[in-house]
């Protein structure tokens, strides 16, 4: 076998430490090409802020994360903090938390929501009926490969890089939109 299974996932690369994969900066400012966002944002899975200093180009920003990675307030779990209401959501969250995240945010949200995730969140029977119940206004896939950063960079010192087999895409909701999803793709 090459090193990687049929699901795209290296066999031979172990996945880091807290699954930081941050997003890529050109992936953040692809989703403020087409969407705008009314009053503040949360970014609750922050990491090291990379996307957090996006979107302060475009909004003001509060950021947390559960980890201490030198950014924002830390040691917060978004999924039991105790919320009231933020106008907006932008993160990218750990996979395996991807419908947590998507439900807490549109909880705690007063407009819209924009999660960066796997393509692959849209199926899944549990999944694919939360998100047929909600509110998912858009889902802009990328038409080139985005390759999250491991640990925050893109090259690890004693890694070669790697290219990302998975597609991603945003996923935004809007409160109170009702209807079928529509599909866009960025560039």
């Amino acid at each position: 076998m090459d090193g990687h299974s049929i699901a795209g996932m290296s066999t031979t690369r172990e996945r880091v430490e807290d699954d930081f994969y941050a997003t890529p900066t050109v992936a953040t400012e692809a989703l403020f090409r087409v969407e705008t966002f009314e009053g503040n944002v949360y970014e609750p899975a922050c990491g090291n802020g990379m996307m957090s200093e996006i979107i302060k180009k475009y909004n003001h920003c509060y950021s947390s994360d559960l980890v201490d990675r030198g950014y924002g307030q830390t040691n917060t779990d978004f999924l039991i903090a105790n919320w009231t209401t933020v106008d907006n959501v932008i993160t990218n969250p750990p996979f395996n938390l991807f419908q947590e995240f998507a439900e807490k945010s549109i909880e705690i949200s007063k407009n819209k929501i924009a999660l960066f995730g796997k393509l692959q969140a849209l199926e899944g029977k549990k999944r694919a009926t939360f998100m047929q119940n909600s509110p998912l206004k858009t889902v802009y896939v990328f038409k080139k490969r985005i390759n999250p950063l491991r640990n925050g960079s893109p090259v690890d010192e004693n890694e070669k890089p790697w290219a990302s087999t998975m597609a991603f895409a945003w996923f935004v909701w809007e409160k109170g939109y009702t209807g079928e999803p529509t599909i866009k793709w960025l560039d």
